[in-house]
């Protein structure tokens, strides 16, 4: 994990353009992924307290990379989606996650790769 961090590390710095850093690149990937959804929903995933991540909400929501909605459901609560600019951040971190990963899997050889996939899964699994 060390050696994953140290390689992703200088490669998000170089595309996080807005400057959003770690929390706000979780969150836009935690948008990616379940949008629409709330600041507590995201808080939940994250296991972050509500407050610092809705403080992470307004700074994104300040750059243009998330818009807010009213929630059908409660009207003081907010949905969240990201916007264009938002999209393109995270395709970018996508980018830095894939390279990073082909390089610090690489010394593995194919049998050792679908090994670690199949044990990877299962951890992962609900």
């Amino acid at each position: 994990m060390r050696r994953f961090h140290s390689d992703l590390h200088p490669r998000a710095q170089r595309i996080d353009e807005e400057k959003v850093g770690p929390i706000g690149g979780m969150i836009l990937f935690v948008i990616s992924e379940s949008s629409p959804v709330s600041a507590q929903e995201i808080a939940q995933t994250l296991g972050r307290d509500k407050s610092q991540v809705s403080r992470v909400i307004s700074l994104l929501v300040r750059k243009g990379l998330v818009e807010k909605s009213t929630a059908a459901s409660d009207a003081r609560s907010s949905n969240l989606c990201l916007t264009e600019k938002g999209l393109l951040q995270v395709a970018a971190f996508n980018g830095a996650l894939v390279e990073t990963a082909k390089t610090t899997l690489s010394a593995l050889n194919q049998k050792e790769l679908q090994l670690f996939s199949g044990l990877l899964t299962k951890i992962l699994e609900p």
